[in-house]
């Protein structure tokens, strides 16, 4: 055994906003978050670069952002990393941990977190419920049993998908136990409302109740083996939930995750942490707490020094997408400081990936939201009088200021990570691109297809060194 490690345990949680008891949502049942959150760490600000799933994966098993790695969409459009870079199973497995992945992967290659597995289970995504939660307890079970049969700490990550879509209500192996069976007024952020709309709510919120159930039937067993005591637990979601102004936008809510760091041997206990953090801080943050060296590149910073006071949260957080698929096309940028977000907008068409969200809830055209649809080429948000960005403040004479600070800082970020993005060119040539697939998406049948964009990144890469 790896002496004085401890063993990691990653929860992540599919399309899923801060709707847990510990962020104020009352409406849901969630002991078991709400526990990790008492006798842990719960962060208000904390962010995930991208927020669609394969992105958002690509960035916490390396450590890096999609404009470096070039993981720019949805792996189920093949969607790729331009080399093969080092991920965090590979990372443990390699510092003498015993590895266990439940879920889905949802990134390519597929093999740079496959081949560093030692217990795989429950490969399918999952997103009808059919697996139940029990069946995630009895695998975790079985990673803790074997790891320390091997007499080696585990690392084990454990993927949920109930609040991913479809949203169903009661599993048909019974779970929740507590339904909420009423419908729910939509979010103040989306700005949308109908009787489905609502009642797909209150099935989201059923769905939390079935995550924080299977996350306590794990709990339990690593209670009933006698190793949460000595188990880093981090708990975050991938993204916000898959409705309107949420999952897959660069807004507060699509954005913005809950956070939860638990190991009360080094962390505070009951702590609430205001300060700005990123997913890309906790592959760092783990390799820390476990006596790894941190290389170089990765450009996260472990949460411990914010946890002790030794630093201040992030001074700008960086957000970026492309709607993560042609026929979801759409790019923007952002960055928010502590008060004020700026969007760039590049391209002046539809917001494909805003229309599908309205699909997806079956919203009539009334109901839709406009500058949401079809955004202008600059947005800026005043966060603290504004939260859920409805007023626009770009073109205001007394905060031209601001957003030209903001643009340079957003400008200094692409430069520091290599983002070929910064040169119009390349995002004129990524445009046309995926124009050219938005219709007809025959790649996707295509044996050994490879966009050519990573082509930009190859380059980049070459112009660094």
């Amino acid at each position: 055994m790896v002496k004085g490690r401890p063993n990691v345990l990653f929860i992540v949680s599919e399309d899923n906003s801060e709707h847990i008891g510990c962020y104020g949502e009352k409406r849901v049942q969630t002991p078991a978050l709400d526990g990790l959150a008492k006798s842990g760490v719960r962060y208000t600000r904390a962010y995930v670069p991208y927020s669609v799933c394969s992105p958002s994966r690509a960035i916490f098993l390396t450590g890096l952002y999609t404009r470096q790695t070039g993981h720019i969409g949805l792996a189920t459009h093949k969607f790729a990393m331009w080399r093969d870079f080092k991920t965090m199973p590979a990372y443990f497995q390699e510092a003498g941990y015993y590895t266990g992945f439940l879920g889905k992967t949802h990134v390519n290659p597929e093999r740079l977190v496959e081949d560093h597995i030692d217990h795989r289970a429950i490969r399918n995504s999952n997103f009808g419920k059919t697996i139940g939660i029990e069946e995630y307890a009895k695998q975790a079970k079985a990673v803790m049993r074997k790891a320390k049969e091997a007499k080696k700490p585990f690392h084990l990550i454990i993927n949920y998908a109930d609040a991913h879509r479809n949203f169903v209500g009661k599993s048909k192996n019974g779970f929740p136990s507590v339904l909420v069976t009423e419908p729910v007024e939509p979010f103040p952020w989306i700005g949308s409302d109908s009787p489905g709309l609502r009642k797909e709510i209150m099935n989201y919120f059923n769905c939390m109740n079935r995550l924080d159930e299977g996350i306590g039937m794990v709990l339990k067993e690593m209670d009933d083996l006698g190793v949460r005591e000595n188990t880093l637990i981090v708990y975050i979601a991938d993204h916000g939930a898959d409705f309107p102004r949420a999952k897959g936008s660069i807004y507060e809510s699509g954005s913005r995750i809950p956070m939860i760091v638990n190991y009360p041997k080094i962390f505070s206990a009951g702590t609430v942490e205001k300060g700005m953090v990123s997913t890309i801080d906790i592959l760092p943050t783990m390799m820390e707490l476990c006596k790894m060296d941190i290389p170089d590149e990765l450009p996260g910073r472990s949460l411990l020094a914010l946890d002790r006071n030794e630093r201040e949260g992030r001074k700008y957080i960086q957000t970026f997408t492309t709607g993560s698929s042609p026929n979801l096309l759409y790019l923007q940028f952002g960055i928010r400081d502590e008060r004020y977000k700026l969007i760039y907008n590049p391209y002046r068409h539809v917001n494909h990936l805003a229309v599908s969200r309205y699909v997806n809830s079956k919203l009539p055209d009334d109901e839709k939201v406009d500058a949401f649809v079809r955004p202008p080429e600059w947005e800026l948000y005043d966060l603290d009088k504004d939260p859920y960005e409805w007023e626009n403040l770009a073109e205001r004479k007394d905060l031209r200021e601001k957003r030209k600070e903001l643009l340079e800082a957003m400008e200094s970020f692409q430069r520091e990570i290599g983002d070929p993005f910064l040169k119009k060119e390349n995002r004129d040539r990524f445009q046309e691109e995926q124009l050219k697939h938005r219709v007809k998406m025959a790649y996707r049948k295509q044996k050994g297809f490879r966009w050519p964009h990573l082509e930009m990144f190859e380059k980049k890469n070459g112009e660094k060194k």
